[in-house]
């Protein structure tokens, strides 16, 4: 007995799995090309070769200082006047009487160009509103070598 060989025909190629990959690769880049890689305002930290390490929490203020001696919060663009640093604080953390202790806490960061007086005016400011600590940002590493990893030291 003879059995019939039946041959099909594909007129189509299936690209399918092809399409899904290609979206998912562009997807990929296009949320990897939006994310934020780090701070908006470039700043150069100072180097210290004696600094601990410590991650941002949501409820630290960031105090930026540039070289031009300009002062911004957070990843806001727009610099602020010292006069008003002190409303700002207080806006962002909350009423000195009412902070959970937790949370009063700023983190300033000074460019290593930037002029000392603005800097200690900024910590001058963070201590009139009520803050009980704040950090100074530093990177870790003598010199002038290049390491993006920034670092904390608390006071």
């Amino acid at each position: 007995m003879k059995f019939r060989r039946t041959m099909k025909t594909f007129d189509r190629i299936d690209i399918t799995s092809l399409i899904d990959v290609v979206s998912f690769i562009v997807i990929y880049f296009l949320i990897n090309a939006t994310l934020e890689k780090g701070a908006s305002i470039k700043i150069e930290l100072p180097r210290s070769s004696s600094s601990v390490t410590k991650e941002k929490n949501q409820e630290e203020l960031i105090i930026t200082v540039n070289k031009e001696g300009k002062i911004f919060l957070d990843k806001d663009q727009t610099p602020i006047a010292l006069e008003g640093l002190r409303d700002k604080i207080n806006s962002f953390l909350g009423p000195k009487d009412k902070r959970d202790p937790k949370k009063n806490k700023v983190i300033i960061r000074g460019d290593s160009g930037a002029n000392y007086q603005t800097v200690v005016k900024v910590i001058d400011e963070v201590n009139a509103a009520g803050v009980t600590r704040f950090n100074l940002a530093m990177v870790k590493g003598p010199g002038q070598t290049n390491s993006n990893r920034e670092e904390e030291t608390e006071r």
